[in-house]
């Protein structure tokens, strides 16, 4: 499995033949995609009927698509917009996204995070998004071995200070279900 950072929220997430975007910001990276996950509405971009073989999801519920096996969940109460969480799973690896979270989910939400191997979650702070300190709540609750956070608007240091990690860039990661090891860990994706 291959996850690069492209701003915001937007991720790219590969296996295989396979790729999933999560809240792509333009319409030339629909081009190859076969599942784009939309964590907030309105999305920044919607499909066009040229893009008849791309699954679209944007609301709770159960998906499969091509053997990816995916669950949303809305979080009620986060605010007047609609934001959904996505729970899914490739190569074995299971992985969550909170999205635009601006505070943690409900607890009916979070018992479907139990045996997480990556959480990409919000952690910008300054009212739109989880705080430092509500970051790090969730990820000592969920227990992820790897998290990887996005929308970060504040100072990214101060954000990695309050988590107790430093911040070392990467371009993407590369990741197979045996290399995951014990414990937590963050990883830092550039855009």
């Amino acid at each position: 499995m291959v996850i690069s950072y492209q701003g915001g929220n937007y991720f790219k997430i590969q296996s295989g033949e396979f790729t999933l975007l999560i809240d792509p910001d333009n319409t030339r990276s629909f081009k190859g995609a076969n599942v784009i996950l939309c964590t907030f509405k309105p999305p920044l971009v919607a499909p066009t009927s040229d893009e008849e073989n791309l699954i679209w999801i944007e609301n709770q519920g159960e998906y499969e698509v091509k053997g990816a096996r995916i669950e949303g969940w809305t979080l009620r109460g986060d605010g007047k917009d609609e934001k959904t969480a996505y729970v899914f799973e490739l190569e074995g690896i299971k992985v969550a996204n909170l999205g635009h979270a601006s505070k943690e989910p409900a607890s009916e939400v979070l018992e479907n995070f139990e045996g997480l191997d990556i959480l990409i979650l919000p952690g910008g702070g300054g009212g739109d998004y989880l705080s430092p300190e509500n970051a790090v709540k969730l990820i000592r609750k969920t227990e992820p071995k790897i998290f990887i956070p996005s929308l970060i608007t504040e100072s990214p240091k101060k954000f990695f200070a309050a988590l107790g990690e430093t911040a070392a860039p990467m371009e993407k990661l590369v990741i197979k279900k045996k290399d995951l090891e014990e414990g937590t860990k963050m990883v830092y994706l550039k855009a």
